[in-house]
């Protein structure tokens, strides 16, 4: 059997990438964003951002890419669409992210007409919970296809102020509805049950923003607030760290390999991304955090993870998930080599991903000889300490599924034939390469 060893600087954090290019549309000047992550989702972003009058200069670089954005600030762009400015068609290809918050922003560009779609994958998710908030704030809109889904058409207008008492911790409506509240004539505040990634604060606190932000119920439910903007922010750099979801990967498969030991430098630890960490360690993972320090207001460290003797059950709960949503099918993994029975409860998020992941992934495990059992919102898995494999690991194009299948494959006891792996460049286009380089 292979073992993983060495070290890795893996790609920029994809949701950090998201949020400091759209946000460069409150800015009237320079954004410099260093280390960005260039994947098939944020090239997503920095289109439409040039739709809306943003011009880009982007670098690419052996790990990354170093951007520096011009922006007219938020200003001009409202008085452009106040004046009159032609529709926008937005292509937002597989991202869900630019799709979501990129409708935030306009939202409050009144005058504007914004037609937002994508792949025929982007065109199954759900849009009703970003669309019905905004509308409630005065957006206009119209489906221009299937109810609750894209392609749609969005109508900017003068947004009043509103309060949101989330149901789902989705950290994407969330910003949507920050990023409106940016443009209404009175604050905005928006509630979750669950605490969720806290990026979009510390990036606009960074950026000279002042949220609210106030924690009740064992600091599990979360309010945040937001001012409208009455001007333009000032010009900025962002240095984006190593992305975590991507280094879930990389953490799982040490686990899972004996012998394994690898370093990842420069990794983001939001801890309301962490949760990856986290179960590892309940599992027995030694994993340690190296060469601590903050960077544009986030957490940064470099992670040593090492395989254990054995690995042990443990479970997740619906509190957890959305600590670590895009996590759970790499951890999945684990659970597979974990002797006893692991659970995961209120993750009925994974249906709304690129593709229904609960579905997808206990499918894979079963076919790879995984007892598992399937509930609405998670799943358990009863595992025996390895993976038989011997099937056939489906993805339905979804990046996740691709990487954590390119994982399992090198851990299972007989070949396990994989879709594809060419989806993984949504949000990591080197990981074949970066996997393999610390094979030994």
């Amino acid at each position: 059997m292979v073992l993983l060893r060495g070290t890795l600087a893996p790609p920029g954090d994809k949701s950090m990438t998201h949020r400091a290019l759209i946000f460069a549309a409150l800015v009237k000047g320079r954004v410099d964003i260093d280390g960005a992550l260039l994947s098939g989702d944020t090239k997503a972003s920095a289109l439409a951002l040039r739709k809306l009058g943003l011009s880009m200069t982007i670098e690419q670089k052996e790990r990354g890419a170093d951007i520096a954005i011009v922006s007219p600030g938020i200003m001009e762009i409202r008085r452009t669409f106040a004046a009159g400015a032609p529709a926008s068609l937005f292509d937002c290809g597989n991202s869900g992210t630019t799709m979501r918050l990129l409708s935030g922003l306009c939202a409050g560009l009144a005058g504007g007409s914004f037609v937002f779609d994508g792949d025929a994958s982007l065109r199954r998710r759900d849009m009703k919970r970003i669309l019905l908030p905004l509308s409630e704030l005065g957006a206009g809109f119209r489906y221009l296809g299937a109810e609750g889904c894209a392609p749609f058409e969005l109508k900017g207008e003068r947004l009043k102020g509103g309060d949101f008492d989330l149901l789902v911790s989705s950290a994407q409506v969330v910003t949507a509805l920050i990023l409106a509240g940016l443009s209404a004539d009175s604050p905005v505040t928006v509630s979750t049950p669950y605490v969720v990634r806290d990026h979009t604060l510390r990036a606009l606190r960074f950026m000279g923003v002042d949220i609210g932000c106030s924690h009740a119920v064992k600091q599990t439910a979360t309010t945040l607030m937001v001012r409208p903007l009455k001007g333009d922010l000032a010009p900025c750099r962002f240095s984006i760290p190593g992305d975590i979801s991507s280094c879930a990967f990389f953490l799982v498969a040490a686990a899972i390999l004996p012998g394994s030991a690898v370093t990842l430098l420069n990794v983001g630890v939001n801890p309301g991304r962490t949760l990856v960490i986290e179960v590892l360690r309940r599992m027995g993972v030694q994993i340690d955090f190296l060469n601590e320090r903050e960077v544009c207001g986030e957490p940064v460290c470099d992670l040593f993870v090492q395989a254990p003797a054995a690995l042990t059950a443990t479970d997740i709960t619906a509190e957890e998930v959305p600590s670590g949503i895009d996590e759970i099918p790499a951890l999945s993994l684990a659970f597979a080599f974990a002797a006893g029975r692991s659970t995961v409860r209120g993750a009925s998020e994974l249906k709304q991903k690129e593709s229904n992941r609960l579905k997808l992934l206990t499918d894979n495990l079963q076919e790879a000889g995984v007892a598992v059992e399937v509930y609405d919102d998670g799943f358990a898995v009863q595992g025996e300490g390895y993976l038989a494999g011997g099937g056939f690991w489906r993805t339905d194009l979804d990046h996740r599924l691709a990487m954590i299948g390119m994982v399992a494959s090198l851990a299972a006891r007989q070949p396990l034939m994989l879709e594809e792996k060419e989806s993984c460049a949504v949000s990591y286009p080197q990981f074949a390469a970066d996997l393999k380089s610390l094979l030994v």
